[in-house]
């Protein structure tokens, strides 16, 4: 599965732009006060003005190349705070998916992941830029009923990623596009 658009919710898409542009370098495909849309690899990825009085916050991932993690590390951490589990361990690596991960926060509070995926390889020029985020590969999404949810995307024809999940965390799709689909009010 791809995601080719996304579009997310934000408080205050003006801060965005600032961050996504000048923090991240994405280049920007359209600005206003109402929208911003920027060129992620392969994905649009679009912030729309949310509703007064909301501050909507999502999960959210982009693929990078696995021999590029590295210097995507020392890239990132001269731009932004990485987050730290409860032990101050801020790089991880995933035995399950055979990827490594970097997690951060935009303005937004939106927590964002770079992810090189082992197996999924591709081509790493240094030095690390925003040329090296191939797309968005994962979005959170929250819901009530986790189980329910899962079996009305794979009546979609999205299956289970390496699951079964649980209860309250059930990644659905494939390494180029996941939703995963967590129960709402989980802490990442």
């Amino acid at each position: 599965m791809y995601i080719h658009e996304l579009t997310l919710s934000a408080h205050d898409v003006v801060a965005l732009h600032s961050f996504y542009t000048r923090v991240l370098g994405l280049p920007a495909r359209e600005v206003s006060a109402e929208r911003l849309t920027l060129q992620a690899g392969t994905t649009l990825l679009s912030f729309t003005r949310a509703e007064s009085g909301t501050r909507p916050y999502y999960h959210f991932a982009f693929n990078i190349p696995p021999a590029s993690f590295a210097a995507a590390q020392a890239w990132l951490r001269a731009r932004v705070p990485l987050l730290a589990d409860q032990t101050g361990r801020d790089v991880f690596h995933s035995e399950n998916w055979d990827a490594d991960n970097l997690y951060f926060l935009d303005p937004a509070g939106n927590i964002l992941e770079l992810i090189a995926r082992n197996t999924l390889p591709a081509a790493f020029e240094p030095p690390f830029g925003p040329q090296h985020m191939l797309c968005v590969s994962e979005i959170g999404v929250a819901t009530e009923d986790v189980p329910a949810t899962v079996l009305a995307l794979a009546e979609l024809g999205v299956e289970e990623y390496r699951g079964p999940g649980s209860e309250a965390f059930n990644p659905v799709g494939d390494e180029r596009g996941l939703c995963i689909v967590v129960k709402r009010g989980r802490v990442w």
